[in-house]
């Protein structure tokens, strides 16, 4: 599986994009997503999909000097997770 995770800061919170790729011969089955180790998605995909991208707007805190953590993790049909991170410091 294959990650873009991207970030940007919001006037309040931030939009946060998420895209994960299935490599071939792979199907995507469940996707969690957290931010700072708060939940803000986790879907069950039925029937399994090759890409799943979403956009999250306004989520989490913005302040100068604040450090972030996204953290995505994606099961394919066969059970195995994969798990992609980025993590980013608020400048002022």
């Amino acid at each position: 599986m294959r990650f873009l995770l991207k970030q940007k800061r919001a006037m309040i919170g931030h939009t946060i994009t998420v895209k994960v790729t299935a490599s071939a011969n792979e199907e995507i089955k469940r996707v969690a997503i957290s931010l700072d180790g708060r939940k803000i998605d986790s879907e069950n995909l039925s029937p399994p999909e090759v890409q799943f991208e979403r956009i999250f707007n306004q989520v989490g805190g913005a302040g100068p000097g604040q450090d972030h953590v996204l953290i995505v993790r994606a099961t394919n049909t066969e059970g195995e997770t994969k798990v992609a991170s980025h993590r980013w410091n608020d400048v002022v």
